[in-house]
């Protein structure tokens, strides 16, 4: 497994080794947060010769190691790391035997709605304009199109989750807007929506992927599409938090994405872009038809669970307090 020692990735490997399997974790550094019982293998993805042999034997390989950043400034380190890491380790697996690969994906590379009753599926696709927005969509797509040029000589699964929830999230992606609700007296509100998944959820989906995917195919996995003012009031009600709760108009967009591209200028930013502020206003509403369909699979913990598992999980690492 590549990227076992992040949030997806940690899940799971203790669900692997609590299944009965041996698992061969490789990231670039321990971490006292991978579960104990994996096999730990050093090295980096673009860096091949130390971890060429790690896969021998395994019959199964979980991509999940990526960048996680927005920042257009970083595009070509994304496309190394997400592109051409992916395609190194499809061919190590190849030379390896595996019998199945799965490749974590995004429900970004799905694309963007523009009204609350358009849904998106795995056949649609986002646009050349948004991918050249966005790098780390981008990168995704990269990894995509090594994954389907790969799927007639292996079994390659694609998966694309959606905006994950829950316990494990130690680097705050979405606990991004958990902290913010938490600790800010006034939040806004954008108008748009996003579609919302917890972590064992994913984990069941990829499990799921591995044994009965059909290659080549993606299989978007995901829970509940919820307006971001559903989400931000979930969050304080678990939470038990009464920030003020500000409703953004749609006019405010483009001045809200241009303070971000001065914002981003001055401090760098990881998840602040002018791409990401444009996306709160657009909704990320998406269908797992298929994974029921051809997956059995389907997600067992509705949002307010999830916040409230993850909300425990902050509190218990002291995370958020």
């Amino acid at each position: 497994m590549t990227g076992a020692t992040g949030f997806i990735g940690t899940r799971l490997v203790a669900r692997l080794l609590a299944d009965g399997h041996r698992v061969v974790a490789l990231a670039r550094r321990p971490s006292p947060h991978l579960p104990p019982g994996a096999r730990f293998q050093a090295g980096d993805l673009l860096q091949p010769d130390p971890w060429r042999d790690a896969g021998a034997g395994c019959d199964r390989l979980y991509h999940l190691a990526a960048l996680i950043t927005f920042d257009p400034r970083r595009r070509a380190e994304l496309m190394r790391q997400n592109g051409d890491g992916t395609r190194l380790a499809l061919d190590a697996a190849r030379r390896w035997n595996v019998a199945a690969a799965v490749v974590v994906s995004s429900a970004c590379t799905l694309g963007l709605a523009r009204r609350p009753d358009e849904t998106l599926d795995e056949e649609d696709t986002a646009p050349p304009a948004l991918a050249a927005a966005n790098p780390y969509l981008a990168g995704k797509l990269a990894a995509e199109q090594a994954a389907r040029e790969r799927a007639g000589a292996q079994r390659i699964v694609i998966v694309n989750p959606t905006t994950v929830f829950g316990p494990g999230d130690r680097s705050l992606n979405s606990g991004t807007l958990v902290a913010r609700v938490t600790r800010s007296p006034v939040v806004p509100v954008p108008p748009g929506g996003s579609n919302v998944v917890d972590v064992d959820d994913v984990v069941d989906g990829i499990l799921a992927a591995a044994e009965r995917g059909v290659a080549g195919r993606r299989y978007a996995l995901g829970g509940e599409n919820l307006r971001f003012s559903e989400i931000v009031r979930t969050i304080a009600e678990v939470t038990g938090r009464r920030p003020l709760r500000v409703r953004l108009p749609r006019w405010t967009r483009a001045p809200l994405a241009a303070a971000a591209a001065a914002a981003m200028r001055v401090a760098g930013g990881r998840f602040l872009t002018p791409q990401i502020v444009g996306d709160m206003f657009a909704f990320k509403y998406y269908s797992s038809a298929r994974a029921a369909r051809e997956l059995g699979w389907r997600p067992r913990f509705r949002f307010r669970e999830s916040v409230a598992r993850a909300w425990d999980f902050y509190r218990q690492e002291g995370i958020l307090t």
